[in-house]
């Protein structure tokens, strides 16, 4: 019965959800008869993951995975799904428009290095078990969250769908069967007003429900310094701020009993975000209007100049070299629309020898509108209009996934059917429609509209064979069937030009089918640590681009590119129960590496199978009740990749070749730690300190490899206090983001022959969080 089985679970771990949680960073298990004063703030505490489509202890689950809890979540302050990357070993992101729309998401080094719309990430994201195909609905705001994992790794055995690099899956809470309710509000910089709601209980013996929303307003971080008319005399809208935040996120859930062994869960939830996009920070590359190249540490401090662009520092309209003065000559401001919607229903179902029969089907749309301004201001209607720039994306995907499954005393084993189906409807567009009307004479127009429909069949399973007390073999397998059809159409127009070019019609279609894989063995030799090893693959489908394809070989179609991934891992408590550490050693080869190369400005970029990396590193990760009041969790990462390339690009003037380079967003070494200090307080409740780091090696944010995307090593920190009343149904959090206003890129491209533009990362932030639960 998977209600009782649910109660009883929920029972055993009383005790240790009350603690808070952060799983997936070598939690501690508090043998104790009863909880510390401090145990209502703690973020140290062992969960259940189904990272392998079945529950289990995260110590037991013999794969690299990383799972932090919605409390501990809570407690640390995160609100959207990049935050996690702070505190996982070899996890990044970059962000070509900024983090409100399409971040790439790097783990081991692998992650998407491309913007167009048409593909799908090799770091997948999940939200209850369903797949999310558009990379653009990635940045989603957390809320209502009963924990998140993160998979390290080729995924092709359970999970496949493109999941080369690994993958993120979301787990939201489910209704209860005891009345629950909790708001909370929080104000901070930027006159940021966060407010989070949630009301759960049941209908009947049978129905329960739950529903939560988040609302996330800020006014923008960042100023526009462009000149109040551009080029082509449309008003430049100052009074937006860039990078303004305005999202709503809700989901609803209905848990309904089919009989005593079955259970319905229905789900409609969605998103809509109305905000600015990011401002870039534009550089010049030259001491003088056409004289020598500056040095690269004087080019990210802003203090060259460009003889395209006449500019001197970093922005020319002359803003300051900070996050928070940027250019944007676009006339009405830069927008970013991202809506989505979705259904589920799950369908579980206990029967013969509790065997588990699973059905989710799914339905998700994403509706996106982008615009971004490469140029900022320009000198003339050559540059002012190219480089300002729109893209929308329409996209609707099903889904339906079959699971059988069964655990025994001799093993547990998982058989399942996935079928996708994923329509897009793209468009590139510059200039914007509104500058494109209102022109009389424009230097250059470029439209392209694609439909793309991708269609999956995946057959799968994985069989743990526990052949002796301590050994257990495992086995597992998926089949993938793919299609994608690609329809293509391009318009062209130049500046002082009373033709245009013949416009390009492209119809296209490839068909793959791919079969993956998983052995490992795992060797339990004490009830306190496992040693895992296995020896895996993934795939991820070819496609196409829908972006600025200008050159006869963007229209190519690109194949696919797949990973072997061979691994050892441990995982071991000691001192008492006070202690874990969880740590992995890997190497891989990703053969068929799909990147966007640039041949030129004028020709734009490709997509293309570059070559071929290696990569090898460690992860650690380590948790330790170090007295009854003070707890460290810390990670640290190494990670080696080279590339095999026969490519190469021109940047600057200059020719790279790809053939030795590392990937992007991909540094050596990563180390992040989280202290928290409890201070009790008697009748008034208890107080808990925490400090937080994050840093990392120097690294490339272009896969050229070109100086001008190289970055030096930082970090971040963070600060944090929190007050929770004796009872735990208040709590007050100040605290303090970036407290030592670290200037860093997200995202680094050149443009011209002698500038370029970055993305920059969040200045300091501060504010108050006044939070309350029944």
């Amino acid at each position: 019965m998977l209600q009782k089985k649910s109660k009883r679970t929920s029972a055993r771990f009383s005790l240790r959800r009350t603690l808070g949680v952060i799983a997936g960073v070598s939690p501690v298990i508090l043998a104790c008869s009863a909880a510390p004063t401090w145990a209502s703030q703690s973020v140290i505490e062992e969960v259940l993951v189904t990272a392998q489509k079945r529950e289990q202890s995260i110590q037991d689950t013999s794969v690299t995975v990383s799972a932090f809890s919605g409390e501990a979540m809570e407690k640390m302050g995160f609100e959207e799904g990049l935050d996690i990357t702070q505190q996982v070993p070899n996890m990044n992101f970059f962000a070509i428009f900024g983090e409100a729309s399409s971040p790439s998401i790097s783990l081991r080094g692998i992650s998407l290095v491309n913007y167009s719309d048409s593909w799908e990430a090799p770091v997948a994201m999940y939200v209850d078990d369903v797949y999310r195909g558009n990379p653009a609905g990635s940045a989603i705001q957390l809320f209502d969250l009963e924990r998140v994992e993160v998979l390290r790794g080729p995924q092709g055995t359970l999970y496949g769908r493109n999941a080369t690099g690994g993958l993120v899956n979301y787990i939201s809470r489910d209704p209860t069967d005891e009345f629950e309710a909790s708001t909370s509000l929080q104000i901070g910089s930027y006159s940021e007003r966060i407010f989070e709601g949630m009301v759960s209980g049941p209908f009947s013996d049978s129905v329960r429900g739950r529903l939560a929303v988040k609302v996330n307003q800020a006014d923008g971080w960042q100023n526009n310094n462009a000149d109040p008319v551009n080029d082509y005399g449309y008003d430049v809208n100052l009074d937006q701020k860039l990078n303004e935040t305005d999202s709503l996120g809700y989901r609803a859930k209905l848990a309904i009993d089919v009989g005593s062994d079955g259970e319905l869960l229905l789900d409609v939830h969605g998103s809509e975000a109305d905000q600015a996009s990011v401002g870039f920070a534009h550089m010049g590359y030259q001491e003088t209007p056409g004289g020598a190249t500056c040095s690269i540490a004087r080019i990210h401090r802003g203090e060259c100049t460009s003889a395209t662009f006449l500019t001197t520092g970093i922005e020319q309209a002359g803003g300051d070299f900070n996050p928070e003065d940027v250019s944007s000559s676009v006339s009405g401001g830069l927008d970013t629309r991202i809506d989505t919607f979705g259904v589920s229903a799950t369908f579980n179902w206990t029967f013969a020898n509790d065997m588990i029969l699973t059905s989710i089907t799914a339905m998700e749309t994403l509706d996106k509108y982008l615009q971004d301004d490469g140029d900022g201001v320009g000198s003339g209607p050559a540059f002012d209009v190219f480089f300002d720039e729109q893209y929308t994306s329409d996209s609707d995907q099903l889904t339906q996934e079959f699971r059988l499954s069964q655990d025994t005393d001799q093993s547990s084993w998982v058989a399942g059917l996935y079928l996708y189906d994923d329509e897009r409807d793209m468009s590139t567009q510059n200039p914007t429609e509104v500058e494109f009307e209102a022109a009389d004479e424009f230097a250059f127009a470029h439209r392209e509209d694609v439909l793309l429909d991708t269609q999956s069949m995946g057959v799968f399973g994985q069989y743990d064979w526990h052949f002796s007390d301590t050994m257990t073999l495992v086995l597992g397998a998926r089949y993938t069937d793919e299609n994608r059809d690609f329809s293509y159409e391009r318009y062209r127009s130049y500046y002082n030009s009373p033709t245009t070019d013949t416009p390009t019609f492209v119809d296209d279609s490839i068909s793959e089918d791919n079969f993956s894989g998983r052995i490992g063995l795992d060797w339990k030799p004490s009830n306190d640590t496992l040693v895992y090893t296995s020896l895996a693959t993934g795939f991820r489908s070819g496609g196409f681009s829908a972006s600025y394809n200008s050159v006869p070989e963007a229209f190519e179609p690109v194949g696919s590119e797949d990973m072997t991934n061979f691994e050892v891992g441990l995982k071991t408590t000691f001192a008492g129960g006070r202690m874990r550490f969880n740590g992995a050693v890997f190497a891989y080869e990703l053969e068929g590496f799909q990147a966007q190369l640039f041949d030129t400005l004028a020709n734009g970029g490709r997509i293309l199978n570059a070559g071929d990396i290696t990569g090898h590193g460690l992860e650690a990760e380590l948790t330790a009740q170090v007295t009854e009041n003070f707890e460290v969790i810390a990670g640290a990462g190494y990670l080696s990749t080279e590339m095999e390339s026969d490519q190469s690009s021109p940047v600057a003037g200059d020719t790279y070749y790809y053939d030795g380079n590392e990937l992007p967003s991909a540094p050596e070494l990563s180390f992040n730690t989280v202290l928290r200090y409890y201070i009790p307080m008697g009748d008034t409740g208890e107080l808990a300190l925490q400090a937080d780091y994050s840093w990392q090696d120097e690294h490339f944010l272009q896969v050229e490899n070109d100086p001008y995307s190289h970055h030096d090593s930082y970090g971040i920190a963070n600060a944090k206090v929190s007050w929770t009343s004796l009872d735990g149904r208040y709590t007050v959090d100040a605290f303090v983001n970036n407290v030592l206003e670290e200037e860093y890129f997200t995202y680094q491209n050149t443009l011209g022959s002698d500038w370029g533009y970055a993305v920059w990362g969040r200045p300091r932030t501060m504010g108050l969080k006044f939070s309350w639960k029944l």
